[in-house]
Formats: C-alpha cells, structure tokens, sequence
C-alpha cells in the first residue's frame, strides 16, 4: 500500500509562520528520502494556527527541495477560483516537475465566511457550480475545448506533455459519487468526517458506482487520518494529546496552535469531556509500530483503500519525523 503525507502547516505556539514553513520543507524532503509517495498541502485562509493559504504556491516551493515524492494540493477549494487559472497554475508547475504533480480539489470553504467574500467578492458562487468547474478544470488541462464552448480558441498555457493529476476530495456520499460519477480518483478525509460508518459508506458508494473514463480504468481510493506512531504504545498515546487538544477546540469552533502535550488537556476534567476525548481517539491510528502495522491492515482488509494519506499534528518536530519514519516501516512489514 502506498503511503503518503498530508501537511496543514498547523504552527505550534510561541513560533512565526515562518518557522512553521521551514518545517513542512524540512519534513518534505526528509519523508521523500523516506520513500513516501505524496506529499498534500492544504488551504485555509484568516487563521493564525494554520499557515496554508496558498498551497498552490508551497507545492511549487516544495517540488524545487525535492527529488521524487509527488507534491499536490488537498486541496484548492475550487470555488473561490477561476477554474482556467488553477489549470494554468498546475501546468506550470507539471512542466517545471513532470509527473510529479497532483491537484486535489474541493468544494469546501476552507474558511469563514469573511474569507468568503473576500476570495470571492461579488463573484460569489454556490458551491453548486463545483461539478461543472471540475469539467472546466480538466478541459483546460487537457486542451480539448469544443466547437461549440463559448470559449472555443482559448488555451490554458503553457502546453505541456505530461498532465498534473486530479483528485476529487470530500467526506461525504456525495464527494464520493461525484468522483465515481466522473472516473476520477478519490481522496477521502476521514480526519474531517469520522462519524461512525461514514467513511465506509462512501468508499463503497464510489466502488459501486465507479465509472470507467479516460483518466482511470478503476476506482482509486486514497483516505487521509491523524496518525500517531512512536517507539511504545504509552509514548503514542502521550504525544497524541497535542492533536486531540486541537479536535477538542474545533469541535468548539475554535482553530487553536499546537501547544506540548504534557499541557494539552489539562483543562478536560469532566466525565463527559473526558468521554469526548476517548471518542475521537479512537478515529485516529496511535501506538507503536507494531501496534499501527496491525490496525492499518485491519482497516485494509475491510475497505477498499489504496494508499493511507497521514496527518500527523505532533508537537515535537523530531519525534514527528521519528513518526513517519516508523509508519514507513509499518506499512513495510
């Protein structure tokens, strides 16, 4: 099974952003060595805990620090843009990477409201128009406007031989039939929606329906979770604190930075918060290696998943690393 890695430039308290992106090239080239198969950047925009507002911008930077990993967006949150413009975007970045390039796109906000108006301003689009941008996306990449497109003539430039690869991404059945629907690859993100049998559902509805097209013969699943590996058990589920202090804010409306675990739920006292906290760490893949090899091929054997994308908000960056490094050698046994 392929393995790859999802990066949210989540900053840590205390540090500039710019710290926060010496660290995703840093981890870029180190997990590339590694021998992972993507690296994602996502968007997000008026947070100060997550840097990732341009991951267009980021990707390019990281595939000029790299050798062979993939580098891709997870994702451009499709429709705040023109879909012409993202298509010149990535092509650019295919010719200067050939084949190394991924576009994941979604249809969510990746922001509030404000950050609505301001991407958008008077343009603003119901997120209706998300199928048919797709559309225009992938006839822009691939050159192919019809006689009859209003836009018949038009080039997306540069001209390019090798094509960026597109993802749909969502969590929901309808993320999920849309990519069946278009024969396009789908990244699930389980790290977003893990209500219970949620995950499931929508990877069998986009196998069952999964439709042939020029793109894929046959349905490709990919599933971004949190995962956490260290050397013990204890050791996991101690530095896990830090990303479920993060769930716990979030699931409060609040976007908070990585604080150290050893103060990260200090303040979860009650039964009912306490309760909270076991209910999401059981979303996430935490232990050693050995303990994380088992539960990645549990969940393997029951689902239809291709390649394991991992989230992996750890406050100690060289423990981070040592956790990528660890998940390598589990997916390996």
């Amino acid at each position: 099974m392929k393995i790859s890695v999802l990066d949210q430039t989540q900053l840590l308290e205390g540090i500039l952003a710019e710290e926060g992106f010496a660290q995703s090239v840093e981890l870029a080239k180190y997990v590339d060595k590694l021998g992972y198969h993507r690296y994602w950047l996502s968007e997000h925009h008026s947070t100060d805990a997550l840097a990732g507002s341009s991951p267009e911008i980021l990707a390019s930077h990281l595939l000029a620090k790299t050798d062979r990993i993939k580098v891709g967006t997870g994702g451009v949150m499709l429709p705040h843009y023109s879909a012409y413009k993202v298509a010149e975007n990535f092509k650019v970045m295919s010719a200067l990477a050939p084949d190394r390039v991924d576009i994941g796109v979604g249809r969510a906000p990746g922001g509030h409201h404000l950050s609505n108006i301001a991407l958008q301003g008077e343009r603003a689009r119901n997120v209706d128009t998300f199928p048919k941008q797709i559309d225009q996306v992938l006839e822009y990449l691939e050159d192919r406007l019809s006689e009859s497109h209003p836009l018949r003539g038009l080039l997306a430039t540069p001209t390019i031989e090798k094509k960026p690869d597109l993802w749909i991404l969502g969590t929901s059945n309808s993320s999920a039939f849309l990519a069946a629907e278009k024969g396009l690859p789908y990244a699930f993100a389980q790290f977003i929606n893990y209500q219970p049998g949620g995950m499931d559902q929508a990877l069998k509805l986009y196998v069952d329906h999964f439709r042939p097209s020029v793109y894929l013969d046959k349905p490709q699943v990919m599933v971004t979770m949190k995962v956490i590996v260290a050397d013990t058990d204890k050791e996991a589920e101690k530095i896990a604190e830090t990303a479920l202090r993060f769930n716990y804010y979030l699931h409060r409306g609040q976007l908070t930075r990585l604080v150290a675990p050893e103060i990260a739920l200090t303040h979860v006292r009650t039964p009912s918060e306490i309760q909270e906290i076991e209910a999401v760490k059981e979303t996430y893949i935490i232990g050693s290696k050995e303990t994380v090899a088992k539960k990645i091929k549990d969940l393997t054997t029951r689902l239809p998943i291709d390649e394991l994308m991992a989230i992996t908000p750890i406050y100690d960056f060289e423990k981070r690393k040592r956790s990528f490094e660890l998940l390598m050698e589990a997916v390996s046994k």
